[in-house]
């Protein structure tokens, strides 16, 4: 549909956007649906998303996505926002409503719907180790907690941040048991057997993952690793933990699925899934066994 006047136009802000798949998606998805709308990816420096979020408003954006790394920066600019991103401090979608900034995320929910699309045989009861502590790890960790997951396991750096978000999980969730463990090879190695399913959230390959994987005996087939990142396709950590036994997956299918997610709250249209999915470059995925 060609730009005029009438279009609506939504943003991604982040640092750097250049390698996004959210403009094919969005937009193949508004052609198809013939929507009057366009999506643009905006880089955007760090000491300048305030402004960057104030001129959406002044612009009229219909609103937009949030990426890297300002998932919890925009929230202080933003007029009200959904109690869950007020619990993970985590916004990844914004929403114009009549001039105000409505901010919320589709991360966790996007990671479950692919969760359940990849390993249809993963259920509640779960022990499940969260590798970083970041927005996108927040978000996840808080879904699968509501989703009835039984432990979650925080490995982090920083002991104050994997702590806290130990404690919103068992403060603001049905959660009953959270302990959080330091980034260290023995740490997550002794737990790793018990580890029905470990989301990998961290933007680098953690040498320390690498060393849990020797100190850990032997994977079982059904555990299942996800790791967040979906450049490259695979990458050093998922083929670690295929070596060792396990299952491994890239983030690709959730970044579509919240990508679906936010596209149905901008528009209020069911979101064609496939076509998002084929503009992604996503395959088939076969379910594990």
């Amino acid at each position: 549909m060609p730009i005029n006047a009438r279009t609506r136009f939504y943003l991604l802000l982040g640092n750097p956007v250049e390698h996004s798949l959210s403009p094919p998606m969005h937009n193949s998805a508004f052609d198809a649906l013939g929507l009057n709308c366009v999506y643009l990816a905006c880089p955007v420096d760090y000491e300048h998303i305030g402004a960057a979020v104030r001129g959406m408003k002044a612009l009229s954006a219909a609103g937009g996505n949030v990426t890297a790394p300002f998932k919890e920066a925009v929230i202080h600019y933003l007029d009200s926002v959904s109690p869950e991103s007020e619990h993970v401090k985590s916004v990844n979608t914004i929403i114009n409503r009549g001039g105000m900034l409505y901010g919320t995320t589709t991360d966790g929910e996007g990671f479950y719907r692919y969760l359940s699309q990849t390993d249809p045989s993963y259920s509640s009861g779960q022990t499940v180790l969260v590798v970083g502590a970041g927005g996108a790890a927040r978000a996840v960790a808080y879904t699968l907690a509501h989703r009835g997951a039984g432990e979650i396991i925080v490995a982090n750096r920083s002991g104050s941040r994997g702590r806290a978000l130990c404690q919103l999980l068992s403060e603001k969730t049905p959660l009953q048991n959270c302990s959080y463990i330091s980034l260290d090879g023995r740490s997550m190695g002794e737990v790793l057997a018990r580890c029905r399913l470990v989301v990998y959230s961290l933007p680098f390959d953690a040498p320390e993952f690498d060393d849990a994987l020797t100190v850990a005996d032997g994977l079982d087939v059904k555990q299942l690793l996800i790791d967040l990142r979906y450049n490259p396709d695979q990458t050093g950590i998922m083929e670690a933990f295929e070596r060792k036994g396990g299952g491994a997956y890239n983030g690709l299918g959730m970044l579509v699925w919240q990508a679906v997610k936010s596209f149905e709250l901008f528009t209020g249209e069911k979101a064609p899934g496939e076509i998002m999915q084929k503009a992604a470059g996503v395959q088939k995925t076969k379910p594990s066994t």
